[in-house]
């Protein structure tokens, strides 16, 4: 039963790119079996290591338009985790690096865009990369903006807006995110 089953969302999986491309993949990571997800988004372009554990839904904004490389700009280490209605933006790259936990409804975005609102006049478009070092942990419904860098071990706590770059072993909280406590390293 299982294999039937896989071999459904296989040819599902098909018929919705031949149809829709990114946009399609999006779609599906909305209701995909955890098991399925660090797959498809390796066939379209992602470095996923082993043993990482991604829950849908998924929401992804901004995926290449390039054929095979839609989700080129995800980086996900070994063992690390996902929950629910977690939200990327691969405008830039997100680097996690090994044992990574992300919490439900986590927010990264790598770019800020006013469109063609008048304030894109005051506030241009601008993109940067997010990294999370080995081991970082982000509490639920906590968002990282573009350009940040959490430190090895640092703790976002849940519903933390982080702005600016996080020390190693520290844990930050509140809007916008200050450190409450900054650990030594281990010797």
């Amino acid at each position: 039963m299982k294999k039937i089953i896989q071999l459904l969302f296989s040819f599902l999986i098909r018929i919705v790119y031949l149809g829709y491309k990114a946009e399609g993949l999006n779609a599906l990571l909305l209701f995909l079996p955890a098991k399925m997800i660090p797959d498809l988004l390796r066939k379209h372009g992602a470095k996923i290591g082993a043993e990482v554990e991604i829950h849908s839904p998924l929401i992804i904004h901004n995926a290449s338009a390039e054929p095979g490389k839609h989700y080129a700009n995800l980086n996900i280490g070994n063992g690390c985790y996902m929950g629910r209605e977690v939200f990327l933006d691969l405008k830039d790259t997100i680097l996690i690096e090994d044992r990574v936990t992300i919490s439900m409804r986590v927010t990264l975005i790598t770019h800020t865009d006013a469109g063609r609102s008048p304030i894109s006049k005051r506030m241009p478009a601008s993109q940067s990369p997010i990294h999370l070092r080995h081991g970082v942990y982000i509490g639920a419904g906590a968002t990282v903006l573009q350009g940040v860098d959490a430190g090895a071990e640092a703790i976002i706590a849940a519903g933390a807006l982080a702005r600016k770059n996080i020390p190693e072993r520290s844990t930050v909280a509140g809007v916008p995110a200050q450190i409450l406590l900054a650990e030594k390293k281990p010797k």
